[in-house]
């Protein structure tokens, strides 16, 4: 079974989607033979390469999804439903046009129901867009703009191959960018797939609401958090308070700048205050911990080297590698790393200066249990840290529901029910 997925982080990275996918990947070589074709859309271009297990090909080497699909032939496409996320939209209409088996997943647990579009978040769009217009590629030198616009052309050159209207194509493109300052989510969504994996019985209720058909859908969980419930079962996370000294202090950042939310001004000022607010008290030591593929260590060598601090900066290291030296962990923004946090029963302190920033799943529960608490004053930091170390960690009384209602089945096996529903849906085909 050859399966098709695009991605816009290499293979050999760990992104959110490269694991659930690899997730799946493992569970259906239980079924069947399985073979995985990576689409990477990058601004870089990247030499095709290839092994017994998965291909790699690259954007850069064609035009349109319709000639990647009949170049490669895959029994089946994974991809997000979105219809404005360019590349997954332009695989979802070739798919559709070869008579290809269409797969769709979400990567996130919460929905725009709970993250509802206000008129701040509207603006806050605008210049998130705006930004990243305009940031610069590190390994390209090139604006993200100039590779936005190269993603534009190729799922305008996709839909001239499919549905050959230019007029209704240019209007369609046009609406997808009013969608991000806008944005609607039930015109977001289409009923394409051939089979929909729901992650809760909440985007089970969101996908009926806009339209898709509930036969098209099974409930399986997110198989990104199979991985953690093995490693919650299998490791014993202390929940007593930190008697020793230093306090161990793990700054989680976030790549607010390259995802276009943030200035470099912002993210300076807001690492230097954090530098200065732990390293002047002995009763710390502290480490970053950084984004494995989105942030520049270099950036964060340059903080270190000009507040003349010794700091370690881990990169790569998986985080639930790491997390036994810590006590106490700082953060900021929005994180898939802050769920992981809440649902483990590890202290944090969260930043967010009321910049209303989407609070991750299970987080408000976390906070209500008190092992993570907020802070927008860099002078509390230093007694805020003593004091969550001095706090016993105990999860408050709705954490299973709260669990439930975002992981479906919190039991390791999401990848299992996802590869049973792929592996059915594509021998309906041949």
């Amino acid at each position: 079974m050859k399966i098709f997925v695009p991605t816009s982080t290499h293979p050999s990275k760990d992104s959110t989607l490269n694991k659930i996918v690899k997730n799946i990947l493992d569970n259906l070589k239980l079924i069947d033979s399985t073979y995985c074709i990576w689409f990477l859309y990058k601004p870089e271009k990247f030499r095709r390469s290839k092994n017994s297990d998965e291909m790699i090909i690259d954007i850069h080497d064609y035009e349109n999804a319709v000639q990647v699909l009949q170049d490669v032939k895959p029994d089946c496409v994974i991809t997000n439903n979105n219809k404005y996320a360019t590349i997954d939209f332009a695989f979802s209409l070739a798919a559709k046009f070869l008579n290809i088996p269409l797969i769709y997943c979400k990567i996130v647990d919460f929905t725009d129901d709970e993250n509802s579009k206000k008129i701040a978040q509207i603006k806050d769009n605008f210049k998130r867009n705006l930004r990243k217009f305009v940031l610069k590629d590190p390994n390209t030198k090139q604006l993200h703009g100039s590779f936005i616009m190269f993603k534009n052309k190729f799922l305008f050159e996709t839909k001239k191959r499919v549905e050959n209207n230019t007029i209704g194509n240019i209007k369609a493109q046009l609406g997808s960018q009013i969608f991000y300052f806008i944005g609607n989510p039930e015109k977001r969504f289409s009923d394409l797939a051939d089979l929909n994996l729901v992650n809760n019985k909440m985007w089970f209720d969101v996908f009926k609401k806009c339209g898709i058909d509930e036969k098209k859908m099974v409930l399986t969980g997110n198989p990104y958090w199979d991985e953690y419930f093995q490693i919650f079962n299998q490791s014993n996370f202390s929940k007593e308070p930190v008697e020793h000294k230093p306090i161990k202090v793990l700054i989680i950042t976030n790549p607010l700048v390259e995802h276009g939310h943030w200035s470099e001004k912002q993210r300076d000022d807001m690492i230097s205050n954090l530098i200065k607010a732990i390293s002047e008290k002995n009763e710390f030591s502290f480490s970053f911990k950084i984004h494995p593929t989105s942030e520049d260590i270099l950036i964060y060598q340059n903080y270190a080297e000009k507040m003349n601090v010794d700091v370690k900066i881990y990169q790569n290291e998986p985080f639930w590698d790491i997390i036994r030296d810590f006590d106490v962990m700082i953060s900021y923004g929005f994180s898939m790393i802050h769920t992981e946090i809440a649902l483990a029963g590890c202290r944090m302190i969260l930043f967010n200066f009321d910049q209303e920033f989407r609070i991750m799943p299970l987080v408000d529960s976390a906070i209500n249990s008190g092992f993570i608490q907020k802070c927008d004053k860099f002078d509390e930091l230093p007694l805020m840290i003593k004091d969550l170390a001095k706090r016993k960690i105990e999860f408050d009384q709705n954490h299973n529901q709260e669990v439930e209602k975002y992981f479906y089945k919190f039991d390791g096996n999401s990848g299992r029910r996802v590869a049973e529903a792929i592996h059915k849906t594509v021998k309906k085909y041949h």
